[in-house]
Order: C-alpha cells, then sequence, then structure tokens
C-alpha cells in the first residue's frame, strides 16, 4: 500500500511537467502547420520605385535612359490617337505584355515564333499532353509509334505493365484503383512443412523478446526503472497475459486428438510458470519463472520436429482459440470506454495510459499468432467461409499496430483533442464483432 501511495505522489508531481511539455508540443506542431500551409506573403516590389532609385543613383532622369519602364499613356490617351490600350495595362503604372499560348503543332503567324507549353514530367521536351489530345492523339501515342494491329488489340504500354481493356484505342490505358496503397498489407508469414512448428516458434519469440531482445528486459517487477516505465510495464502485461490464453489452448485442445488424449508435460509446466506474478521481485522473480516456461516451450517444439507430439489443424480447434481471443478482448474493450472503476472512483488521466498501452500488448500477440493462423488454418478457414473474415479481423489488429501517439490523450468523445482510448476501442470492438461471428459456425 505504501508503494502505491509513493507511485501515485510521483506522478502528481510529474503531472505539471508533463502538462506543460505537452502545452509546448502542441503549440510546435500549430506553428508548423500554419508555417507549412500559410506561408508569410511576400512583397511585391514596385518596378517604377526601383528604377527612378537606380536613375537618381546614376544621376539620370528615369525617362532619360534606355530601357527603363515609361509611364504609359491612359486608356483614353489611346483611343484618342487610334491606338488600341495594352493589355493589363493599368492607369499611370507600368503595362506587361499579356501570357499568350499556342496550341503545339499549330502554325505561328509569319515573323513571330511559336509559343510551346511547358511539359509535364515524364514528357518530351515541346510536347504537351492537353496538345496531343486536342490534336487527336492518346496518351503516350504522340511518342511511340501506334502499333500495327489497330484497334480491338491488347497492349501494355512501355515500361509499365497496364494492360489495355480488349477494343480500346491504342495508347490509352485503364487501370484499376487499389486500396492496399494507402495502408501497409499484413504480410503473411512462411510456415514450416511440420504442423504446429511456426506457431510454437511464434510464442517463444514474443516472449523472448519481452524478457531479453527489450532494453532493461522485464520492467513490472523492476523497483527503481519500472515506476518511471508504466506504458512499457503495462505492454508487458498485456503480452503476457495473451500469451497466457494462447497457451491454456495449446495444451488443451491444439495438441490433442480429443477429450481422452493426454496433456503434454511442457506445456502443462509453461502454463504453470506464465501463471506467476508479473511483479514479483525474488525467490522466484517474475523473469525466471518466464524463462523456464519459455525453455519448456523449446522442449515441446523439439518434440514437434521430432514427430513426438502432434498439431493438429481442425476446425474445432480454431473456434476454441477464436472463443480464447474474444473473452479475452472482452475485458480489454470494457478497460477502453469506462469512465468509472469497479469501485465508483473516476478513471485518472494517470491511468488511461495503462489501460491503452495493455490493450495494445495483448493486440500485438493476437496480430503475431493470427497471422501464423490464416496461414495454417487456410483449409479450415475455407471450409466455414471465414477467409475473408480473417483478413478483416488482420487488418483492424494492424491498425492497433500503427497507433502510437506521443502523449496518451483521454479528451471527450466530442471534444477537441483525442480520446485514444477510444480511438484504439475502435478497431477492438470490430475484432470482436468478427471473431464473435466466426466462432457462430
Amino acid at each position: 500500500m505504501g508503494s502505491f501511495k509513493e507511485a501515485k505522489d510521483l506522478k502528481q508531481m510529474v503531472r505539471p511537467l508533463v502538462v506543460i511539455v505537452g502545452a509546448v508540443v502542441l503549440f510546435g506542431v500549430a506553428g508548423l502547420v500554419l508555417k507549412r500551409y500559410f506561408p508569410p506573403a511576400t512583397p511585391v516590389p514596385k518596378v517604377e520605385d526601383q528604377t527612378r532609385k537606380t536613375s537618381e543613383d546614376r544621376g539620370t532622369p528615369s525617362g532619360e535612359r534606355k530601357g527603363t519602364v515609361q509611364e504609359q499613356p491612359t486608356s483614353s490617351q489611346e483611343v484618342s490617337k487610334g491606338k488600341t490600350p495594352a493589355e493589363g495595362s493599368l492607369r499611370g503604372g507600368p503595362s506587361y505584355a499579356a501570357p499568350s499560348y499556342t496550341i503545339p503543332g499549330a502554325k505561328a503567324p509569319m515573323g513571330q515564333m511559336q509559343k510551346l507549353e511547358p511539359s509535364l514530367p515524364g514528357t518530351t521536351e515541346g510536347a504537351s499532353p492537353l496538345g496531343n489530345v486536342l490534336q487527336g492523339k492518346k496518351g503516350d501515342e504522340a511518342t511511340q509509334p501506334t502499333s500495327p494491329t489497330g484497334e480491338g488489340k491488347t497492349r501494355e504500354r512501355e515500361g509499365e505493365g497496364v494492360p489495355l481493356l480488349p477494343g480500346a484505342k491504342t495508347g490509352v490505358s485503364v487501370s484499376l484503383p487499389h486500396e492496399a496503397e494507402h495502408e501497409e498489407a499484413v504480410k503473411p508469414p512462411e510456415l514450416s512443412p511440420i504442423p504446429g512448428v511456426t506457431f510454437v516458434e511464434t510464442m517463444i519469440n514474443l516472449m523472448e523478446h519481452e524478457l531479453k531482445g527489450r532494453f532493461l528486459g522485464w520492467r513490472p517487477n523492476d523497483l527503481i526503472v519500472g515506476r518511471f516505465t508504466d506504458n512499457i510495464n503495462n505492454y508487458q502485461l498485456g503480452v503476457l497475459e495473451a500469451m497466457r490464453f494462447t497457451t491454456l489452448r495449446l495444451k488443451d485442445s491444439l495438441t490433442r486428438m480429443g477429450e481422452a488424449d493426454a496433456y503434454d508435460r511442457d506445456l502443462q509446466d509453461a502454463l504453470n510458470l506464465f501463471m506467476n506474478k508479473a511483479t514479483q521481485f525474488w525467490f522466484p522473480s517474475a523473469e525466471t519463472s518466464y524463462s523456464e516456461a519459455v525453455d519448456h516451450l523449446k522442449r515441446f517444439l523439439d518434440k514437434l520436429k521430432r514427430g513426438e507430439r502432434k498439431f493438429y489443424y481442425r476446425i474445432d480447434n480454431l473456434i476454441s482459440l477464436i472463443i480464447s481471443y474474444n473473452d479475452l478482448l472482452g475485458n480489454v474493450n470494457r478497460t477502453l470506454i469506462m469512465e468509472k472503476r469497479m469501485d465508483g472512483k473516476p478513471v485518472s488521466w494517470f491511468e488511461t495510459d495503462d489501460y491503452f498501452y495493455y490493450a495494445k500488448g495483448v493486440a500485438h500477440v493476437m496480430f503475431e499468432v493470427l497471422k501464423v493462423v490464416r496461414v495454417g488454418f487456410r483449409e479450415q478457414l475455407a471450409t466455414i467461409n471465414a477467409v475473408e473474415i480473417m483478413d478483416e479481423i488482420l487488418h483492424e489488429l494492424s491498425r492497433t499496430e500503427r497507433m502510437d501517439p506521443w502523449i496518451i490523450l483521454d479528451s471527450d468523445l466530442d471534444g477537441f483533442f483525442a480520446n485514444h482510448r477510444a480511438n484504439l476501442n475502435a478497431p477492438l470492438s470490430e475484432v470482436v464483432h468478427l471473431m464473435t461471428v466466426m466462432s457462430r459456425f
């Protein structure tokens, strides 16, 4: 109880500093956005004032020097003299010639040079896509020879793999939009030919990263460093909880022929060791218990490779894993939307980031494991018509992987600032819904 009060007092002391830093960051970002999209206007120098200043410096009146800008007559004076007023001229100011454009290929008047339209990137100098269209040419037809086969044939543009539709004219390509251009596609893993090997290896890699691969290793039981790294602590607690559910399904169903089949001893020991308290400092420490659990998983992996144990790709095993994950996500979603705890006290600002990173840890394990399931159970998914459902589940979980805000905010749902718990809850709620649909098959 005393350690909890000390941690709470420390957070209260750090809170003003966090608020100040957050405000500075927000104002800095706002300044960059304003500077990016609203650049300051550059004053345009007056030609007449510059000319007069240059003439005075040289001791010559501005109207006597050759090549200086003269004051142009007004429109009424030009009309009285039978002259047409210059286009774009202003009363009492300098005049500028109005821009003129000539379509490429058109004949220029005698004694004048033909003006060329600026060409777009990728086109040849002096050529214009607009001009090609007006002249009856389409796409690359202006620079590439037309196919002698004529219409009704398909052809790919040189340097591009875009086929033409049958019956379309040569040079006009049609490409279909791809939704994956703006989002990273989920890359499926390569599975071992031995069933279950990649599944168990994924579990081992996930836990070993938190124990040995991450800087300072396991954090929740640290006496000093763990007090200041609550985000990593809760992320690792989420990973641990998802590993417990996965190990339970691996022991109970995925590696058993049926209800009468015996449990594997190494999987039993691994599950018992994963159930040890995550904040245990010694006798035994959490790192020691979880490292021993990983060693038992490695022993079971060797049994799979030697053929002593089996991993069964069956529909009932798949559904049992999905139901377990669905139950776990139901608890996670509740922590992401609740405003009051079970004791009636409101959720404090310092607890919102704990729930956020705990949910991210759970979702990370599910994302990595279900990618293996998507490939290994592909025939079973096709049997129950759940291939698209599993793809959508992986898509939503990949969205949670990309959520990594600098500061976890917990504003109102209709407030000006973000509510990151609600943002994370959106894709996870969709995952729960899809898993519920899949479990009914």
